[in-house]
């Protein structure tokens, strides 16, 4: 009997050690008055917990989910965090305000937000100059190997709000036009010079079933929605006076003055002809309806090639492996006879790319939050933030990182923006690491199209840099912009669909002086002026 009450007072004790050791270490004190106070030590449980990221990030709508993405996960468990992921793949300019305002804002903020939006909400962004100090080697070492990156991330008040990513295998041109060569040669014709040429080029292929599959569903000319990157406001050199911008925003700059393309007589000009090949039907009817996928996808029909002539990044992303090797570039038009185009370029917009990560004063573990965005930075991770995971998308061999041939039949340039951020990430792909990354020949042959465009591109005075504002001017510029652009937006569809510029051009130019486009240019010209000088 004595024995079972032993058995069953070790037994429960066993237990209560058990169960104290699971819960927690407690550490026994007598108090003056000989009572023991127990104090639970929690340290090591606390220690074991992770802290949580709320990042927004945006993306190619091509982009899978980012929680399947491997190199996101590796780099969240080697930094000791845990990501709670907010993706945004289209309608982002819509929901940005709301989210700003709501005060609700993640941590961070993935290829969000620009220089108008830090100066509209100033209170919600953290400064990460000591920061990057404490806590970010990698940004440091990209900082003193290309002091410009430090130069394009810190604003006019001396603090950084927003990282540069640095990525590899650019050209300095951003806008490739082909045309479908084997149309040519279906209808005898050759490659257009002139806008004339082009007009004839793209009636014939408008009525004589170039793709020969019995149908007139050819769609002679196409570039993408909205004010974006792949518009035919890249013609607009045609007139051999100005390159557009890569910005967005259509600003030139000739002479050391700052140039607002969409006031000026060429722009006047391209218009009336963009109006001309829009009423005959040599344009995509659907050109201001449609989206960015359904811009892509009319190009990859899969039972015939529809797309004449286009603007994109390169030819096998606008058409993809099946119809890549019927077209070639196109090289920059010629309004009339006699004189020598431009086409934009500038590198320091297609390599350095600027606002691509924002850390919030929401953000309550901001040293976790420095690290995590520093391990992007990483020679690794930087080896993979454009092209793609390891072992998915690139392979480690030795020093050298080769990028793997795409999957599912997908053309490099798709495969890419399905498994990476690419433009949208964060990495410092310096001289050295760009040479040791082998990429795919679609890749390389990008970059090699612009000896084809190089004797094209504007003069460096002609090019218009990226320039620093106060929180004051990007305030003031940011409310302009948006009654100037909804001006020029609008009147940019409405006069290449219905025309009717030539009696709208005085009452339009009116308008945008009074939205404020004086000061607006005013605030650039100023600080052109500095960086001139």
């Amino acid at each position: 009997m004595k024995m079972r009450k032993i058995i069953i007072i070790l037994m429960v004790f066993s237990m209560l050690i058990l169960f104290v050791g699971c819960q927690a270490t407690e550490k026994a004190e007598e108090n003056s008055d000989g009572s023991v106070s127990v104090e639970k030590d929690t340290s090591t449980s606390k220690s074991q917990e992770k802290p949580v990221l709320k990042i927004l990030v945006v993306t190619h709508s091509w982009t899978k989910d980012v929680e399947e993405i491997p190199m996101f996960q590796e780099l969240a468990d080697e930094v000791g965090v845990t990501i709670e992921w907010e993706q945004v793949r289209d309608g982002w300019d819509e929901k940005k305000n709301i989210i700003l305002a709501s005060g609700d804002l993640p941590d961070i903020f993935i290829s969000a937000l620009n220089d108008s939006d830090i100066a509209s909400f100033p209170t919600l962004f953290e400064p990460m100059n000591q920061l990057i100090e404490d806590y970010a080697p990698n940004i440091q070492t990209m900082f003193e190997e290309l002091p410009n990156t430090k130069s394009l991330a810190t604003s006019l008040d001396g603090n950084i709000y927003g990282l540069v990513s640095v990525i590899p295998h650019r050209p300095s041109s951003f806008n490739v036009f082909s045309i479908n060569k084997t149309w040519l040669d279906n209808l005898g014709l050759s490659q257009p010079e002139t806008f004339d040429d082009f007009y004839n080029v793209l009636k014939a292929f408008k009525e004589n079933d170039p793709n020969g599959n019995g149908k007139m569903d050819e769609i002679p000319f196409d570039w993408a929605p909205d004010r974006g990157l792949f518009t035919a406001m890249s013609m607009i050199g045609a007139y051999g006076n100005y390159a557009e911008d890569f910005s967005g925003d259509w600003l030139s700059a000739k002479d050391g003055q700052v140039v607002f393309l969409p006031q000026t007589e060429d722009y006047y000009n391209l218009v009336s002809y963009l109006h001309k090949l829009y009423a005959e039907g040599l344009i995509n009817q659907e050109i201001f309806t449609q989206d960015y996928s359904q811009f892509q996808s009319r190009s990859k029909d899969p039972e015939y090639a529809k797309v004449g002539a286009t603007m994109g990044w390169s030819i096998e992303d606008r058409f993809g492996v099946q119809w890549k090797d019927q077209y070639v570039v196109q090289l920059p038009l010629a309004a009339e006879d006699g004189i020598s185009p431009l086409w934009p370029a500038n590198e320091m917009r297609t390599k350095y790319l600027t606002n691509k990560a924002h850390l919030t004063t929401s953000c309550e573990n901001k040293e976790a939050a420095m690290k995590f965005l520093d391990g992007f930075f990483s020679e690794e991770m930087s080896a993979q933030g454009y092209y793609g995971s390891l072992d998915v998308c690139v392979e480690k061999d030795g020093d050298n990182y080769i990028v793997l041939e795409p999957e599912n039949g997908m053309g490099a340039d798709e495969w890419k923006w399905t498994n990476a951020l690419v433009d949208n990430g964060l990495m410092y792909v310096s001289p050295n690491l760009e040479s040791r990354i082998i990429a795919p020949e679609s890749i390389t042959q990008r970059v090699e199209l612009d000896s084809l465009y190089r004797e094209y591109f504007p003069e460096e005075s002609s090019i218009l840099p990226v320039l620093k504002f106060t929180a004051e001017e990007n305030n003031d510029l940011a409310l302009i912009k948006n009654d100037v652009y909804n001006i020029v937006d609008t009147h940019w569809a409405k006069w290449i669909f219905e025309g009717g510029i030539d009696s709208e051009w005085s009452s339009y130019l009116d308008s945008l002086k009074r939205a404020g486009l004086e000061d607006y240019l005013s605030i650039y010209q100023n600080h052109y002026t500095e960086y001139l000088e």
